[in-house]
């Protein structure tokens, strides 16, 4: 619902300098078009305005319908320090059986020998850096004060399609670095598979999430690309199917599998509309990847950060407006020392 212009500029002016609140006084329904007219026409009420509100935009506080990338769990917050993350693992060490070693020299020889842990590092650095652009005019800004809901308008209308574009790039790149993941490929046979109608389709990858649930709740290091021992709790997994199946996997389906009630499920189940494939050695495209039927993997498979997330403005008073800037800086990529599992169409060779 949108807010009305009264509601909108007091939380806004909540956020401004004392000087601003002091320049526009109350702001009451009898005073909404006095306190327009200063907004409109003093130029340093004018820029103070437009800054807190690409402020608060950017905080997602203002807005009548904006669109919300749905993989936003997987985002780690903002990175504090500098624009790189080292991941480091220390892999499982292989144990001395003092039962077979009867040898004092061999256990004399031991006190002296030094044991290197087996540890693996992989580096995660800034790789986007996006920057969106709206421009609000000054007579668009004069305008929204006539009418009762004109600045949650004007605001839905300019300012929020910057943050719906950043919110689906987010989305794109989230997918992109899901195809990214090393790990296990479970070949499922094309030709029967593509006998099953879509509910035995669903059958077939319910029973196969469960197996590989529970395979994975073993130490092994059959299912991530570093070849390391680890396990994954199923509490941990993210399961991503596309919608089409997700739709005839119902609720029962999913709590027949583990034998619990749909609630008492710990697995993360996400809906997504098709999986993408990375193409291409130089500039790298991304296609539809029709064989991938479901991917499960941990919640860390993902690494997302913002390393900057701001917002600047600037005036051209030659022209009458003013220019919007959202930035969205950060690191999407995959981690490697993690579980994750794809279930692939393929032709039985």
């Amino acid at each position: 619902m949108a807010l009305d212009n009264v509601t909108f500029t007091k939380a806004l002016s909540s956020a401004a300098s004392q000087e601003f609140q002091d320049r526009i006084g109350e702001v009451t329904k009898e005073s909404m078009h006095e306190v327009g007219k200063i907004i409109s026409e003093y130029p340093t009420a004018k820029n103070e305005f437009i800054n807190v509100l690409t402020n608060q935009v950017a905080k997602q506080r203002f807005f009548s319908k904006s669109y919300e990338n749905p993989y936003k769990l997987f985002k780690k917050g903002m990175l504090p320090y500098g624009k790189s993350i080292e991941s480091i693992f220390v892999d499982i060490v292989k144990g001395k059986d003092r039962t077979r070693q009867t040898s004092g020299t061999q256990l004399a020889t031991d006190l002296l020998t030094r044991q290197d842990p087996n540890v693996k590092v992989e580096y995660y650095t800034e790789n986007k850096q996006m920057q969106y652009q709206a421009t609000i005019s000054d007579e668009e800004l004069k305008g929204a004060f006539r009418t009762e809901n004109g600045l949650s308008e004007l605001t839905s209308r300019i300012l929020q399609a910057p943050l719906n574009s950043a919110e689906y790039d987010d989305f794109l790149l989230i997918k992109h670095a899901l195809s990214h993941i090393k790990g296990a490929e479970v070949a499922i046979d094309k030709t029967a598979y593509d006998t099953y109608t879509l509910k035995e389709k669903a059958q077939s990858i319910v029973t196969a999430i469960k197996s590989y649930i529970l395979k994975m709740g073993f130490l092994s290091n059959q299912y991530n690309g570093q070849g390391v021992m680890t396990y994954s709790k199923p509490e941990d997994l993210v399961c991503f199917v596309p919608t089409d199946l997700l739709a005839v996997m119902d609720v029962q389906l999913l709590a027949q599998a583990f034998h619990v009630s749909y609630d008492q499920i710990n697995l993360h189940v996400l809906p997504i509309d098709n999986f993408v494939k990375c193409q291409g050695t130089g500039e790298v495209t991304y296609a539809e990847d029709t064989e991938t039927q479901c991917i499960i993997c941990d919640k860390e498979a993902l690494q997302i950060w913002d390393t900057l997330n701001s917002s600047e403005t600037f005036r051209n008073p030659q022209a009458l407006y003013t220019n919007v800037w959202f930035n969205r800086w950060g690191i999407v990529a995959s981690c490697n020392f993690v579980n994750c599992v794809r279930f692939v169409v393929k032709d039985n060779e």
